[in-house]
């Protein structure tokens, strides 16, 4: 699929598999027909990099966000913007949104992290307590728990009722960039530039153990939906040194 003028940094696929979304720093978001491979339309609006993108989990909206320090929500359907969010004082790094569709949160350069409600595009809260970059945000499955990962070499643990940090997790010696939370919720996995990947106790914040590899540093991680081998699970990560490595995870 060719059709950006520059790097392309997020894609996501929409929940009934038909759609691929990719956001680039051209500077415009671009949906494709998985099938055909055919560039259906291209999103314009944004005035810097589009940093990152995530879908509702009924395939209706598109939210994006940007070095511009917006957050976009658009029609998926038609294309069409219907909102920009303006709050963040940096470049907005990542977006995460709630289970039920309808809460959107959103980390930035700023240090911050913002509450919305997606359906208003009014802010509800914003939650600080990194010292430095909010790189990347996950949200558990049952929508209770927050994480966010920072260059301050951190992951904080958020209770989404109170706004209250629960757990801070320490370990990683570089900033952490990316965060996965397994399938039934009950672990985490961290990335970091300090060529680890971590897996932690979600409930108590207990690291579990650290992966170490020839590997520069890690810019993705999934998780394999099911086992590769009887009760063994697999983890990807995508990393600096042009590879992909698969991980069979521990029992």
């Amino acid at each position: 699929l060719k059709g950006h003028s520059g790097f392309i940094n997020f894609l996501a696929i929409t929940p009934d598999g038909q759609l691929l979304v990719s956001a680039s720093a051209d500077k415009t978001i671009k949906v494709w027909n998985l099938s055909t491979g055919k560039a259906i339309r291209t999103l314009k609006g944004h005035s810097g990099f589009i940093n990152f993108l995530a879908i509702t989990s009924d395939g209706q909206l598109l939210v994006s966000a940007s070095a511009d320090k917006t957050i976009k929500v658009w029609n998926l359907s038609t294309g069409k913007e219907i909102r920009s969010l303006k709050g963040h004082s940096n470049s907005v790094n990542s977006l995460a949104i709630s289970p039920d569709g309808k809460t959107l949160f959103s980390a930035s350069a700023d240090k911050t992290i913002k509450i919305w409600n997606i359906s208003t595009g009014q802010k509800i809260r914003t939650l600080t307590g990194h010292s430095s970059f909010v790189n990347y945000l996950a949200i558990s499955p049952d929508g209770k728990t927050l994480l966010s990962a920072s260059a301050d070499k951190t992951i904080k643990i958020w209770n989404l009722t109170t706004g209250q940090i629960t757990h801070i997790l320490k370990g990683h010696s570089s900033f952490v960039n990316y965060l996965h939370i397994s399938p039934d919720g009950e672990m985490l996995i961290s990335g970091s530039p300090d060529n680890t990947i971590k897996m932690w106790n979600l409930s108590t914040g207990k690291e579990i153990r650290t992966l170490k590899g020839d590997f520069n540093y890690v810019n993705s991680l999934a998780i394999s939906p099911i086992a590769i081998s009887p009760d063994r699970q697999a983890i990807a990560t995508g990393s600096g040194d042009k590879t992909i490595k698969l991980w069979q995870l521990p029992k």
